[in-house]
């Protein structure tokens, strides 16, 4: 126990939830206009590969963060250009972009790097500025979201899409717009992981933390400060298990691998029934229909 509850445990945790928390900031964007963005994974892994070869030309990693958002952004416009104005489906699309951002930045990285050529590090951004990076990303998307008309008219759309359309609000601009930012959080997130702790890039970095970011909004109910509370679960559960790796006992190793994600899942379940879910969520809009 004395392994677990270490200030070296709390700071690790703080590390690894840091990104997830803002990956799922960005899913609620677009999941509150009615947008199920699965392509989150996807675009955090994009953002990683982004950011870490920004950041390896420039010898930045603060323009590593900004190219990890600017190749999220753009993989969100390009999500929404196929389930908003495409009207395609959404779980299968966001399925297929998380495909082919594995395949797309594993095959540019391999291109990048030989065989046996190890990739070099890259400067890192201290933990201080990355949680003041993810306040500042946290309070923006509380005050968009609930202070301001464009907020309160994307959640409208989320919810009753016909209603806002007929007020006047442009429900396909503002869905693009709330995609385009959900994958500029989630690339930001990608970038903030790999020019954050880690200081390289790996194929698969991510390691599945888009999916847990989709989960923890659902744990959150969709609200902005209990996604930060699911991030920092999430967090510690993985420095948990980073630290109890290295402990002599009895409990196979892909236990402590797997602890976070049952974490997860098991708050998940707990809270899943009392979430509401956007009426309008996964649903294309088609104007005029009934």
């Amino acid at each position: 126990m004395d392994v677990i509850f270490t200030v070296a445990t709390l700071t690790a945790g703080l590390r690894l939830a840091i990104p997830v928390a803002v990956a799922a900031l960005g899913a609620l964007i677009s999941e509150r206009s009615g947008v199920l963005n699965l392509g989150l994974e996807g675009m955090m892994l994009a953002g990683a590969f982004g950011g870490y070869s920004a950041a390896d030309a420039t010898g930045s990693p603060w323009i590593g963060l900004l190219a990890g958002i600017v190749v999220g952004f753009l993989f969100g416009l390009l999500l929404a250009l196929f389930v908003v104005a495409g009207r395609s489906n959404q779980i299968v699309t966001g399925i297929s972009f998380t495909l082919l951002a594995g395949f797309a930045t594993t095959l540019l990285f391999q291109q990048q790097y030989s065989v046996g050529q190890i990739p070099p590090r890259i400067n890192r951004i201290g933990l201080p500025a990355l949680i003041i990076v993810t306040v500042v990303v946290f309070v923006v998307v509380a005050f968009v979201l609930f202070r301001t008309v464009a907020g309160l008219s994307l959640s409208a759309i989320g919810e009753t899409p016909e209603a806002a359309d007929a007020l006047g609000y442009h429900v396909g601009r503002t869905r693009t717009l709330a995609t385009g930012a959900s994958g500029a959080l989630a690339g930001l997130g990608g970038a903030m992981l790999v020019c954050g702790p880690l200081g390289l890039f790996i194929e698969n970095v991510t390691a599945g933390r888009g999916w847990v970011a989709l989960a923890l909004v659902v744990f959150a109910g969709w609200r902005p400060g209990p996604t930060l509370v699911g991030a920092l679960l999430f967090g510690l559960s993985d420095a948990v298990q980073l630290r109890l790796q290295g402990t002599d006992t009895a409990i196979p190793y892909e236990f402590f691998v797997a602890l976070p994600y049952i974490v997860t899942l098991a708050a998940l379940v707990i809270r899943a029934r009392a979430s509401h879910t956007p009426a309008a969520l996964g649903v294309p809009f088609v104007r005029g229909a009934t």
